[in-house]
């Protein structure tokens, strides 16, 4: 009456089907494990009988009791259900196949691991830790991940299929060989991306929650095109067309001069015009785009911004605007440009991705000053007429609030962490200090005679205010907001701009037609160059 069974271990909690075989099963009566009696036994032929194991624990001995007497025992072993702990990954792609660790308890025995429904066969390392590949999936999603062993099934963990990423485009297309550049990816599947150029990893990376755009920083990279790749969970994609990185002609200055039309593109460190860029009709104010590769001029006489290309100096496009377009500025991502158009009394936002008007906000009466804040989700325009600042979510491209400054404010500029706005108002002769956060004045500075544009330095330290009336410029502290220097320029200075690296800071004069060069260390005017008629804005980069 030898016998065998099959399997010879199953849970602690019962429930185990289990086939006897033997000789002389006829009949049977009962089957124990251990003391305890199955609660389910079928005669399947003389020599074969099923049982279910009763609840238990340990190693047992197992009899078939017929009425020709007791079998000899077998061992049956119980074995504690499996408990999982982790997987060394949560998430992959739908294809599969990659090999994932994971851990718990009472694995020892585990014959299948089931992703969602789907079952692959394990390799047992130890009690503790199995290794299994990931089966492929049709969808994207989460599923459920449990063990099978000889004690049950396990709890489950959750496991993520992530469809492979695509991308759709790049913005910018190019920018400087020293990195620092902010872009926009559009695509899908972008949720937990990773981008190199050219091999070399992109910082700041911050995905929206659809997964469809991301942006980053540029790492450095060699002049020419680089390789953008994104890496997801669900595998890797390269973005069509790549990134190309381009070597600055030189540190440039673009000076508008409204009377001939044209910009005088100036080399910051020989001090000297290299080209004369001709542009449409009175031109007035220009701003450079982040990555240094764009300037945008605002024409007045014509209602169009010029587009230059500085790799070149020469227009590539033209845009229409609102009437009267007297400012522009650029989001530090580069991906919108904010004009302000006086006699219309609205902002046209404009898509630098394909440089199309894509939203005209309406402001107060004569918007002239604008700026937009270092993280990109505010826009400040001072309203000649009206007194006010006209404040514009980004997100929305609608006036969310109205500050009350002085007197004919004409120009705007933030500190370069966003928590203060410096506005000049031409008709008090002060200097509104306006808190961002509450878009309150906090403070009005007594300046000289018609303030007419701020710039910050770098650094935030200082801002520089042109005042026409007085041919001077007034330095002001930032940290006390008291004016603690006033330096002596040629006749009715108009734009101001502070070099990128906060040596200089740049005046346009009308009265002779020049920039003058004054140095921060000092505060003394070093040099002036010779542009052409009646210079207004400028720019540096």
């Amino acid at each position: 009456m030898a016998i065998s069974i099959s399997p010879n271990q199953g849970s602690t909690t019962g429930g185990t089907l289990v086939t006897i075989t033997g000789t002389n099963l006829a009949g049977a009566t009962m089957v124990r494990f251990g003391t305890k009696p199955s609660p389910q036994i079928v005669q399947v032929s003389p020599t074969i009988v099923t049982a279910v194991s009763p609840p238990g624990s340990g190693a047992v001995e197992v009899t078939v009791t017929t009425p020709g007497g007791t079998t000899p025992p077998v061992l049956f072993v119980y074995v504690s259900p499996p408990f999982l702990f982790t997987l060394s990954t949560t998430s992959g792609p739908l294809a599969g196949g990659n090999t994932i660790s994971i851990t718990g308890t009472g694995l020892t025995s585990t014959t299948s691991v089931s992703f969602g429904g789907t079952s692959v066969i394990p390799t047992v390392v130890s009690d503790g830790r199995i290794e299994v590949t990931v089966p492929a999936r049709a969808t994207s999603g989460p599923v459920q991940v449990r063990a099978v062993t000889a004690g049950g099934t396990s709890n489950s963990l959750t496991y993520t299929y992530v469809g492979a990423p695509t991308a759709t485009a790049i913005f910018p297309l190019f920018g400087p060989v020293s990195g620092h550049t902010a872009f926009t990816l559009s695509g899908t599947n972008l949720t937990g991306a990773h981008v190199t150029f050219d091999g070399v990893a992109a910082t700041g990376i911050a995905v929206n929650g659809a997964g469809t755009s991301l942006t980053g920083i540029t790492p450095e990279g060699a002049a020419g095109n680089a390789a953008v790749v994104i890496t997801t969970a669900g595998g890797s994609t390269t973005v069509p067309g790549g990134f190309t990185y381009i070597t600055p002609v030189f540190p440039a200055l673009y000076v508008v001069n409204m009377t001939p039309g044209t910009v005088s593109a100036i080399d910051r460190v020989t001090k000297t015009v290299t080209t004369e860029i001709l542009v449409d009709e009175n031109p007035t104010n220009v701003a450079i785009s982040p990555n240094g590769s764009r300037a945008y001029v605002t024409n007045q006489g014509s209602n169009t911004v010029s587009v230059i290309s500085t790799a070149t100096n020469t227009v590539t496009t033209t845009i229409a605007t609102g009437e009267n377009p007297t400012n522009v500025a650029i989001s530090p991502n580069g991906s919108r440009v904010y004009v302000a158009n006086q006699t219309s009394g609205t902002v046209s936002v404009i898509n630098s991705a394909n440089d199309t008007v894509i939203k005209t906000i309406p402001v107060g009466a004569q918007p002239t000053g604008i700026a937009v804040s270092p993280e990109s989700t505010r826009v400040y325009v001072t309203n000649l007429s009206a007194g006010t600042v006209s404040v514009i979510s980004t997100a929305t491209n609608t006036v969310t609030a109205t500050i009350h400054v002085g007197a004919v404010p004409s120009s705007v500029a933030f500190t370069p962490d966003g928590a203060r706005a410096y506005v000049t108002n031409q008709g008090s002769n002060t200097v509104s200090v306006i808190n961002t956060t509450t878009n309150t004045v906090t403070t009005a500075i007594a300046g000289d005679v018609l303030p007419s544009s701020v710039a910050l330095s770098p650094d935030g330290a200082r801002a520089y205010v042109t005042n026409q009336g007085s041919n001077t410029v007034s330095v002001i502290n930032t940290a006390t907001n008291t004016v603690t220097d006033t330096i002596a320029v040629n006749s009715n200075p108009r734009g101001v701009a502070a070099g990128p690296d906060g040596a200089n800071v740049y005046i346009t004069s009308l009265l002779p037609s020049t920039v003058s060069v004054i140095s921060t260390a000092t505060n003394a005017v070093t040099c002036t160059i010779n542009v052409g008629t009646n210079p207004r804005g400028l720019a540096t980069s």
